[in-house]
Protein backbone atom coordinates (compact mmCIF):
# COMPACT_ATOMS: atom_id res chain seq x y z
CA UNK A 1 0.00 0.00 0.00
CA UNK A 2 1.47 3.65 -1.23
CA UNK A 3 0.88 5.97 1.77
CA UNK A 4 1.35 9.68 1.20
CA UNK A 5 3.83 10.60 4.05
CA UNK A 6 3.66 14.05 2.85
CA UNK A 7 0.14 14.42 3.12
CA UNK A 8 0.07 12.28 5.99
CA UNK A 9 2.04 14.52 7.86
CA UNK A 10 1.60 18.12 7.29
CA UNK A 11 -1.02 19.97 9.32
CA UNK A 12 -2.94 22.71 8.29
CA UNK A 13 -3.20 25.14 11.38
CA UNK A 14 -6.24 27.37 11.04
CA UNK A 15 -6.63 30.64 13.24
CA UNK A 16 -7.63 29.85 17.10
CA UNK A 17 -5.62 26.42 16.74
CA UNK A 18 -3.15 26.44 19.69
CA UNK A 19 -0.10 23.44 20.82
CA UNK A 20 -1.48 22.31 23.79
CA UNK A 21 1.26 20.32 27.11
CA UNK A 22 1.26 17.44 25.02
CA UNK A 23 2.69 19.00 22.11
CA UNK A 24 0.06 18.63 19.58
CA UNK A 25 -1.96 20.99 17.78
CA UNK A 26 -5.60 21.18 19.02
CA UNK A 27 -8.28 22.91 17.23
CA UNK A 28 -9.44 26.14 18.21
CA UNK A 29 -13.37 25.04 17.86
CA UNK A 30 -13.91 21.91 19.19
CA UNK A 31 -10.69 21.66 21.49
CA UNK A 32 -9.56 18.22 20.04
CA UNK A 33 -6.02 17.10 18.61
CA UNK A 34 -5.48 17.54 15.00
CA UNK A 35 -2.38 15.65 15.16
CA UNK A 36 -1.08 12.49 16.35
CA UNK A 37 2.06 10.73 17.19
CA UNK A 38 3.05 7.37 15.04
CA UNK A 39 6.07 5.38 14.89
CA UNK A 40 6.86 4.48 11.60
CA UNK A 41 10.36 2.54 12.08
CA UNK A 42 9.70 -1.29 13.90
CA UNK A 43 13.10 -1.43 14.48
CA UNK A 44 12.90 1.83 17.53
CA UNK A 45 9.93 -0.30 18.65
CA UNK A 46 7.78 3.26 19.21
CA UNK A 47 10.36 5.11 20.92
CA UNK A 48 10.68 7.19 17.58
CA UNK A 49 7.52 8.88 16.54
CA UNK A 50 6.38 11.55 14.45
CA UNK A 51 3.59 13.74 14.59
CA UNK A 52 1.06 13.45 11.47
CA UNK A 53 -2.35 14.37 10.60
CA UNK A 54 -5.36 13.72 12.05
CA UNK A 55 -9.38 15.19 11.90
CA UNK A 56 -10.41 16.94 15.01
CA UNK A 57 -13.64 16.25 16.09
CA UNK A 58 -15.57 19.28 14.23
CA UNK A 59 -13.49 18.03 11.38
CA UNK A 60 -14.80 14.92 11.26
CA UNK A 61 -18.81 15.79 12.06
CA UNK A 62 -18.07 18.22 8.39
CA UNK A 63 -17.14 14.91 6.56
CA UNK A 64 -19.58 12.98 8.07
CA UNK A 65 -22.23 15.71 7.06
CA UNK A 66 -20.97 15.73 3.43
CA UNK A 67 -20.89 11.89 3.08
CA UNK A 68 -24.66 11.58 4.24
CA UNK A 69 -25.42 14.81 2.14
CA UNK A 70 -24.38 13.35 -1.08
CA UNK A 71 -25.70 9.95 -0.03
CA UNK A 72 -29.20 11.66 0.12
CA UNK A 73 -28.59 13.37 -3.08
CA UNK A 74 -27.88 9.84 -4.83
CA UNK A 75 -30.60 8.48 -3.38
CA UNK A 76 -33.19 11.46 -4.54
CA UNK A 77 -31.55 10.98 -8.10
CA UNK A 78 -32.36 7.58 -7.99
CA UNK A 79 -35.66 7.95 -7.20
CA UNK A 80 -36.33 10.64 -9.17
CA UNK A 81 -35.08 8.18 -12.38
CA UNK A 82 -37.26 5.74 -10.83
CA UNK A 83 -40.47 7.88 -11.37
CA UNK A 84 -39.81 7.87 -14.88
CA UNK A 85 -40.90 3.84 -15.01
CA UNK A 86 -44.87 5.39 -14.62
CA UNK A 87 -45.62 3.53 -11.64
CA UNK A 88 -45.91 5.69 -9.28
CA UNK A 89 -48.93 8.74 -9.42
CA UNK A 90 -47.38 12.10 -9.67
CA UNK A 91 -49.45 13.12 -6.60
CA UNK A 92 -49.27 10.08 -4.54
CA UNK A 93 -47.02 11.69 -1.73
CA UNK A 94 -47.58 14.80 -1.44
CA UNK A 95 -48.53 14.94 2.22
CA UNK A 96 -45.73 14.57 4.98
CA UNK A 97 -46.81 14.79 9.02
CA UNK A 98 -45.86 18.45 9.48
CA UNK A 99 -49.42 19.02 7.50
CA UNK A 100 -50.64 16.67 10.53
CA UNK A 101 -53.35 18.47 12.60
CA UNK A 102 -53.56 16.28 15.33
CA UNK A 103 -56.99 15.79 14.54
CA UNK A 104 -56.52 11.95 14.80
CA UNK A 105 -53.99 11.94 17.67
CA UNK A 106 -54.10 7.96 18.17
CA UNK A 107 -53.80 7.14 14.02
CA UNK A 108 -51.25 10.09 14.01
CA UNK A 109 -49.29 8.28 16.76
CA UNK A 110 -49.75 4.95 15.19
CA UNK A 111 -48.81 6.05 12.10
CA UNK A 112 -45.50 8.26 13.42
CA UNK A 113 -44.92 4.80 15.54
CA UNK A 114 -44.78 2.45 12.40
CA UNK A 115 -42.07 5.07 10.90
CA UNK A 116 -39.69 4.49 14.07
CA UNK A 117 -39.95 1.07 14.03
CA UNK A 118 -39.81 0.63 10.08
CA UNK A 119 -36.94 -2.02 10.60
CA UNK A 120 -39.17 -4.42 12.52
CA UNK A 121 -42.00 -3.90 10.35
CA UNK A 122 -40.23 -4.67 6.99
CA UNK A 123 -38.57 -7.37 8.79
CA UNK A 124 -41.82 -9.13 9.86
CA UNK A 125 -43.58 -8.08 6.50
CA UNK A 126 -46.17 -6.09 8.63
CA UNK A 127 -48.04 -3.01 6.38
CA UNK A 128 -51.37 -1.07 7.25
CA UNK A 129 -54.61 -1.03 6.08
CA UNK A 130 -56.56 2.22 6.12
CA UNK A 131 -60.56 1.73 5.17
CA UNK A 132 -63.27 4.07 5.92
CA UNK A 133 -65.41 6.21 3.76
CA UNK A 134 -64.03 8.88 0.81
CA UNK A 135 -61.98 12.19 2.53
CA UNK A 136 -61.52 10.71 6.03
CA UNK A 137 -57.66 10.75 5.93
CA UNK A 138 -56.58 7.34 4.47
CA UNK A 139 -54.45 8.38 1.98
CA UNK A 140 -52.80 11.84 3.66
CA UNK A 141 -51.72 9.00 6.78
CA UNK A 142 -50.27 6.50 4.26
CA UNK A 143 -48.32 9.77 2.18
CA UNK A 144 -47.40 11.16 5.52
CA UNK A 145 -45.89 7.40 6.27
CA UNK A 146 -44.27 7.54 2.49
CA UNK A 147 -42.69 10.33 2.68
CA UNK A 148 -41.30 9.98 6.62
CA UNK A 149 -39.49 6.98 4.83
CA UNK A 150 -37.99 8.29 2.15
CA UNK A 151 -36.33 11.09 4.24
CA UNK A 152 -34.69 7.65 6.03
CA UNK A 153 -33.69 7.00 2.83
CA UNK A 154 -36.31 3.81 2.32
CA UNK A 155 -37.36 3.45 -1.36
CA UNK A 156 -41.34 4.21 -1.51
CA UNK A 157 -43.67 4.04 -4.40
CA UNK A 158 -47.64 5.07 -4.19
CA UNK A 159 -49.40 3.62 -6.94
CA UNK A 160 -52.92 2.29 -7.86
CA UNK A 161 -54.49 -0.90 -9.63
CA UNK A 162 -55.93 0.88 -12.25
CA UNK A 163 -52.65 2.61 -13.03
CA UNK A 164 -50.53 -0.42 -13.14
CA UNK A 165 -52.86 -2.49 -15.20
CA UNK A 166 -52.75 0.47 -17.46
CA UNK A 167 -49.00 -0.52 -17.55
CA UNK A 168 -50.03 -4.00 -18.17
CA UNK A 169 -51.49 -3.37 -20.85
CA UNK A 170 -49.01 -1.29 -22.29
CA UNK A 171 -45.82 -2.02 -22.85
CA UNK A 172 -44.42 -3.72 -19.74
CA UNK A 173 -44.74 -7.24 -19.15
CA UNK A 174 -45.87 -8.79 -16.06
CA UNK A 175 -42.14 -9.86 -14.94
CA UNK A 176 -41.08 -6.65 -15.24
CA UNK A 177 -43.28 -4.45 -13.13
CA UNK A 178 -42.86 -7.13 -10.90
CA UNK A 179 -39.37 -6.54 -10.87
CA UNK A 180 -39.88 -2.96 -10.70
CA UNK A 181 -42.02 -3.50 -8.17
CA UNK A 182 -39.53 -5.33 -5.92
CA UNK A 183 -36.99 -2.15 -6.03
CA UNK A 184 -39.25 -0.57 -3.59
CA UNK A 185 -38.88 -1.68 -0.06
CA UNK A 186 -42.60 -0.17 0.53
CA UNK A 187 -45.57 -0.19 -1.74
CA UNK A 188 -48.67 2.02 -1.10
CA UNK A 189 -51.80 0.98 -2.54
CA UNK A 190 -54.44 3.79 -2.96
CA UNK A 191 -58.22 3.24 -3.31
CA UNK A 192 -58.44 -0.66 -3.81
CA UNK A 193 -61.68 -2.06 -5.03
CA UNK A 194 -62.17 1.08 -7.66
CA UNK A 195 -60.28 -1.19 -10.22
CA UNK A 196 -62.85 -2.66 -13.03
CA UNK A 197 -63.71 -6.07 -11.85
CA UNK A 198 -62.43 -9.18 -14.75
CA UNK A 199 -60.69 -11.71 -14.60
CA UNK A 200 -58.16 -10.63 -16.07
CA UNK A 201 -57.75 -7.53 -13.68
CA UNK A 202 -58.50 -9.91 -10.85
CA UNK A 203 -55.52 -12.15 -11.84
CA UNK A 204 -52.55 -9.26 -12.48
CA UNK A 205 -53.97 -7.52 -8.90
CA UNK A 206 -53.58 -10.67 -6.66
CA UNK A 207 -49.51 -11.91 -8.91
CA UNK A 208 -48.58 -8.27 -7.81
CA UNK A 209 -49.94 -9.01 -3.68
CA UNK A 210 -48.49 -11.98 -4.22
CA UNK A 211 -45.32 -11.13 -5.64
CA UNK A 212 -44.82 -8.36 -2.63
CA UNK A 213 -45.66 -11.52 0.07
CA UNK A 214 -43.74 -13.85 -1.33
CA UNK A 215 -40.99 -11.33 -1.01
CA UNK A 216 -41.87 -9.78 2.60
CA UNK A 217 -42.04 -6.51 1.25
CA UNK A 218 -44.56 -4.45 2.70
CA UNK A 219 -47.95 -2.86 1.56
CA UNK A 220 -49.59 -0.01 2.73
CA UNK A 221 -53.45 -0.34 1.57
CA UNK A 222 -56.02 2.38 1.42
CA UNK A 223 -60.07 1.61 0.55
CA UNK A 224 -62.97 2.85 0.38
CA UNK A 225 -64.31 -0.97 1.29
CA UNK A 226 -65.61 -1.95 4.86
CA UNK A 227 -64.17 -4.23 7.02
CA UNK A 228 -66.97 -6.64 6.21
CA UNK A 229 -66.67 -6.59 2.49
CA UNK A 230 -62.81 -7.29 2.64
CA UNK A 231 -63.68 -10.24 4.95
CA UNK A 232 -66.55 -11.53 3.14
CA UNK A 233 -66.48 -10.23 -0.54
CA UNK A 234 -69.31 -11.73 -2.76
CA UNK A 235 -66.73 -12.20 -5.73
CA UNK A 236 -64.85 -15.28 -5.21
CA UNK A 237 -62.02 -13.84 -7.12
CA UNK A 238 -61.46 -10.94 -4.75
CA UNK A 239 -61.38 -13.31 -1.54
CA UNK A 240 -58.16 -14.46 -2.52
CA UNK A 241 -57.13 -10.81 -3.22
CA UNK A 242 -58.83 -9.31 -0.01
CA UNK A 243 -57.15 -12.30 1.95
CA UNK A 244 -54.01 -12.12 1.20
CA UNK A 245 -54.40 -8.13 1.67
CA UNK A 246 -55.28 -8.71 5.25
CA UNK A 247 -53.04 -11.33 6.27
CA UNK A 248 -50.43 -8.56 5.18
CA UNK A 249 -51.64 -6.01 7.26
CA UNK A 250 -52.61 -7.26 10.21
CA UNK A 251 -53.49 -3.88 11.78
CA UNK A 252 -56.71 -2.45 9.70
CA UNK A 253 -57.27 1.32 10.72
CA UNK A 254 -60.77 2.26 10.69
CA UNK A 255 -60.56 6.41 9.28
CA UNK A 256 -63.84 7.80 10.35
CA UNK A 257 -65.57 11.31 11.05
CA UNK A 258 -66.27 14.29 8.49
CA UNK A 259 -64.86 14.48 4.98
CA UNK A 260 -61.81 16.46 4.68
CA UNK A 261 -62.19 16.94 0.98
CA UNK A 262 -65.48 18.18 1.70
CA UNK A 263 -64.62 20.38 4.51
CA UNK A 264 -62.21 21.84 2.22
CA UNK A 265 -64.35 22.51 -0.34
CA UNK A 266 -66.91 24.18 1.41
CA UNK A 267 -63.93 26.29 2.96
CA UNK A 268 -62.82 27.29 -0.83
CA UNK A 269 -66.19 27.77 -2.14
CA UNK A 270 -66.88 30.80 1.05
CA UNK A 271 -63.31 32.58 0.30
CA UNK A 272 -64.19 32.35 -3.30
CA UNK A 273 -67.72 33.70 -2.56
CA UNK A 274 -65.94 36.35 -0.35
CA UNK A 275 -63.22 37.13 -2.91
CA UNK A 276 -65.32 37.34 -5.70
CA UNK A 277 -69.00 38.36 -4.95
CA UNK A 278 -69.21 40.87 -1.94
Amino acid sequence: MNIDLGRLMSTKEEPGDYVGSDGLLYCGKCHTPKQMRLSFDPATRGKKQTLVHTACKCQKEAAEAERKRAERERFQQDMARRREDGISCPDGLRHTFAEDDGAKPRISDACRRYVERWEEMRAENIGILFYGTVGTGKSFFSSCIGNALLEKQVPVAATNFPRLLNLLQGTMDRQKLLDRLSIYKLLIIDDLGVERDSPYAAEQIFNIIDARASSRLPVIVTTNLTLEELEHPTSMQYARIYDRVLDMCPMPIKMVGQSRRKGNAERRKRLAQQILLE
